[in-house]
């Protein structure tokens, strides 16, 4: 297997921010392009990523392969990589992964293959009452904000198609209202709906603002938040996040 990636810096905040949930991943490459799945160890998110073969310069495989890898590891060395950069991933014959990294000068890592514990996927057949697309930068500022006030949970509230964010705190409450009127969201759909989540597990997944260009927001009353920051080529990366108990 070889692919090539031309913006290193952007695909690296992928697994920098999977890094903020899970220690190890298996990386699944088919003919469709790079899968990743895994579950935080609270189980309470579970993240479903597609990086598809169109977003990578090159993309040749033979047959399907999974390797498993320490995402810290990883991101020590994706972290070095500047936007200016090519990035190319590499299988050997033992299962080993290779990545280096082509700009001013060539670096490269070579990685050895772990077992990483595969997670069986939870059940997603859901319905959802509320659904919202927004600009990711517009998103996760909001939720910079939200962060600073403090407090441990958010909730989302959707009522005439606006979609309602509420933080409690020491030192107040903050209610951030976005709606397609007002510019916050690019467009919604649905009836009304209520459910509280963990800020952090929602801040956690911010550093996807640097790959993903829109976000799409769905959610219902008492049942996951699912955030998707869309990538290029038709790519996801899908964050499921349960609803705190209120």
């Amino acid at each position: 297997m070889r692919a090539k990636v031309i913006d290193a810096d952007a695909f690296s905040y992928i697994f920098r921010t999977l890094e903020e949930f899970i220690d190890e991943i298996t990386l699944d490459f088919s003919q469709d392009g790079l899968k990743i799945r895994g579950i935080d160890p609270s189980r309470v998110v579970f993240i479903d990523i597609l990086i598809p073969s169109g977003y990578f310069e090159e993309y040749n495989i033979e047959k399907e392969e999974k390797v498993g890898v320490k995402l810290e590891d990883l991101t020590d060395v994706l972290k070095t990589a500047k936007k200016s950069d090519s990035l190319y991933l590499e299988t050997d014959e033992n299962q080993n992964i290779k990545i280096t990294l082509d700009g001013e000068y060539e670096r490269s890592f070579t990685f050895p293959s772990i077992t990483a514990s595969e997670q069986e996927a939870p059940n997603l057949n859901l319905e959802f009452p509320f659904k919202a697309k927004a600009l990711t930068v517009t998103f996760t500022e909001i939720i910079d904000e939200i962060e600073d006030i403090g407090g441990e949970s958010v909730t989302f509230k959707a009522q005439e198609g606006k979609l309602y964010l509420t933080a409690n705190s020491d030192l107040g409450s903050q209610t951030i209202e976005l709606s397609t009127e007002n510019g916050g969201l690019l467009e919604s759909e649905g009836g009304e709906a209520e459910s509280v989540y963990g800020l952090e597990y929602i801040v956690n997944t911010s550093k996807m603002r640097k790959p993903s260009d829109t976000v799409e927001i769905a959610f219902g009353s008492q049942i996951p938040l699912k955030l998707r920051y869309n990538l290029p080529q038709g790519g996801y990366a899908d964050f499921y996040i349960a609803p705190r108990a209120e």
